[in-house]
């Protein structure tokens, strides 16, 4: 059986990650989570004997955003004896056995570098959203990338060794990390999506600022820019998709979600 890594960072949200730890410790796969406490005030506690599987809580001093925090867990798992690092944010909930359908779905094809799946969004009561359907194939993915993300990241588990082979995080991306690794990935490997949901996030429209919006669009354009293919049209539209994103009000772009199964 594949030994996974679950890896969570986490900051000021203590319940929420209580909710994540609790829906993935009941899956019978063979994991361990690694929590990154981002200089949360006060800082996060667990007891170990509250669950099932082994955690390792790293803290952290002082906030350094969630690329310099992946990072940081990601050296401690690169120095362990896994096979698997699956990507959780604190608040998600998995569905079903997710980390033991997607380590057996890596383990029955050792080319697939990513396997994700598709994620039900809701809202802070838990009223669905949007399901974002995540598209299949490695083809389809890679011609999805240039638009927006082809995973939902906390839905997706990634073999270390591709990981070893591209590098982590880019800490020159504070915001949009997520995306640009993909790039990398999907660029260099075989990637998957499981063609159901297997995770629901909690996407709350009114706590993403505008400004905050916007910085996360031009690190996307930034990505966008980096991994642009001249002779590829999906890089061009991905791009021009972007700056109209840059204009269009946020509740008008959640409507869209809801009514195309697309993620931001």
């Amino acid at each position: 059986m594949s030994r996974v890594a679950v890896l969570i960072p986490v900051l000021n949200q203590t319940q929420a990650l209580l909710r994540t730890l609790r829906s993935v410790d009941r899956e019978e796969a063979d994991l361990e989570f690694f929590v990154v406490d981002d200089g949360s005030s006060p800082p996060v506690s667990l007891t170990a004997g509250d669950f099932r599987h082994t955690i390792h809580l790293i803290s952290l001093k002082e906030n350094r955003g969630c690329t310099v925090a992946r990072n940081i867990a990601l050296k401690h798992i690169f120095s362990g004896n896994f096979d698997y690092v699956a990507l959780q944010d604190a608040g998600d909930v998995d569905v079903g056995e997710r980390m033991q359908r997607q380590a057996d779905f890596l383990d029955r094809h050792s080319n697939v570098a990513v396997v994700g799946a598709w994620a039900q969004y809701v809202d802070r009561t838990g009223e669905p959203l949007y399901v974002y359907k995540a598209p299949a194939t490695t083809r389809e993915i890679r011609n999805r990338m240039p638009y927006v993300s082809a995973f939902a990241h906390p839905a997706s588990m990634i073999r270390i060794a591709a990981l070893e082979t591209v590098g982590v995080y880019d800490p020159a991306y504070r915001i949009a990390s997520d995306y640009e690794i993909f790039f990398r990935l999907t660029k260099t490997f075989e990637t998957a999506n499981l063609q159901e949901v297997m995770i629901n996030k909690e996407d709350n429209p009114h706590s993403l600022s505008i400004g905050k919006r916007k910085r996360s669009l031009l690190y996307r354009l930034r990505a966008q820019f980096r991994h642009f293919s001249g002779p590829s049209v999906h890089s061009y539209l991905g791009v021009l998709w972007t700056l109209v994103l840059l204009v269009f009000p946020y509740r008008i772009v959640v409507a869209v979600k809801r009514w195309r199964g697309f993620a931001h």
